[in-house]
């Protein structure tokens, strides 16, 4: 297959070096093209047993800036770009688009299926995935990276396309099995990075966000505060999933299935004990007056903005309480001091529960 891959962060590498060393072709479009080489690495980490590793080296077809030549003669345009520049994105590449066009969001969350409305109105389909495929982290840009795989492939299409022939072709893109899931409700309320990213900063800077001597490891120095947090938040998503009953959201799963954790306490252990996840560090920056919160990273801009606030949109429309998600939501646009919505389900004619069965396709517009 002939591929494009839009962004060259951990997720575009890791699915570049992983396609193209099965001998696919890869195109990467990217703003950065003149600091990456063809020739490309990684290291797989293995989950047959504790420390296996594989490498893996592949020949990328084409590095380069320009959307026309990425793009041409592509069986898939895979978009890894974070939700706060998908927007640009779409309206950039909407006059390069046509209704052959296969668009598959890596991963789907962050209201991808608003942002890519551009593209969508030129005919293409829109997939997304539901949560993350890989756990990423560039060794050097452009070169080489580090990875480790899930076990399973989850996707939603949110346009018509022939769903057979996707869920055959990623199963051999990505080695894993895929399953096709029924609404693009399934990504959009999935309790990922929207939820665990803001309840952990959360529950971090909500009553100090001073500088420190010493980042802090997300997930390893996890606490039970957190966790309180996040139950919190993921009782909330599941209250919008029971009241929109026209819809099989029956993959939205609670958290506490997930992690199989039934308490606090059991998943502070769960998260603080994952090892692909121990060395990450929170999303913090040196500066001459210490070390201090980078909310210009994407864990703040997408997870709060392109996340946690459409979720707590959808409990507006629906009328329901949701407290925690108003708390933390308030905190963040305090803090930060942008009360704009980056993504306002209104515009996009969502103000009733009938409403959203009619955008998600549940029933004909």
């Amino acid at each position: 297959m002939k591929i494009c891959i839009v962004g060259g962060g951990n997720l575009g590498t890791a699915m570049a070096v992983d396609f193209a060393s099965k001998n696919h072709t890869v195109n990467i479009l990217t703003s950065r093209p003149h600091d990456w080489t063809k020739n490309i690495s990684a290291v797989e980490m293995l989950r047959s047993g504790w420390g296996r590793s594989l490498s893996l080296n592949a020949e990328l077809n084409m590095v380069t800036a320009d959307a026309t030549e990425a793009f041409a003669g592509t069986d898939y345009i895979f978009v890894t770009l974070p939700s706060h520049v998908q927007s640009d994105f779409a309206k950039r590449a909407a006059p390069l688009v046509s209704d052959k066009m296969k668009f598959v969001m890596v991963p789907g969350f962050g209201g991808a299926e608003f942002l890519m409305q551009p593209i969508l109105k030129r005919g293409a389909s829109l997939f997304g995935f539901q949560r993350v495929l890989f756990i990423a982290r560039l060794k050097q840009y452009g070169q080489s990276v580090w990875f480790e795989r899930k076990t399973s492939l989850q996707m939603v299409k949110f346009a018509d396309a022939d769903v057979d022939s996707i869920r055959d072709d990623m199963t051999k893109l990505f080695s894993m099995p895929c399953e096709i899931l029924d609404n693009y409700l399934c990504i959009t309320l999935t309790p990922s990075n929207p939820v665990l990213h803001t309840s952990r900063l959360y529950s971090m800077l909500k009553d100090d966000d001073s500088a420190i001597e010493q980042n802090k490891f997300f997930y390893a120095d996890w606490n039970d505060a957190t966790s309180e947090v996040l139950f919190k938040l993921d009782s909330e998503v599941q209250a919008i999933c029971r009241a929109l009953k026209k819809i099989d959201l029956s993959s939205v799963l609670s958290l506490k299935i997930y992690y199989e954790s039934d308490t606090v306490s059991a998943l502070t252990k769960k998260i603080r004990s994952i090892p692909s996840l121990s060395k990450i560090l929170s999303p913090f920056k040196e500066t001459p007056q210490g070390i201090l919160p980078d909310y210009d990273n994407r864990y703040f801009k997408c997870d709060f903005e392109f996340g946690l606030d459409i979720l707590l949109q959808f409990t507006e429309v629906l009328n329901l309480n949701a407290p925690t998600m108003r708390d933390v939501m308030n905190w963040y646009r305090q803090r930060t001091k942008n009360f704009v919505r980056a993504v306002n389900l209104a515009q996009y004619g969502i103000k009733s529960a009938q409403d959203i069965y009619k955008f998600y396709r549940e029933e004909k517009i």
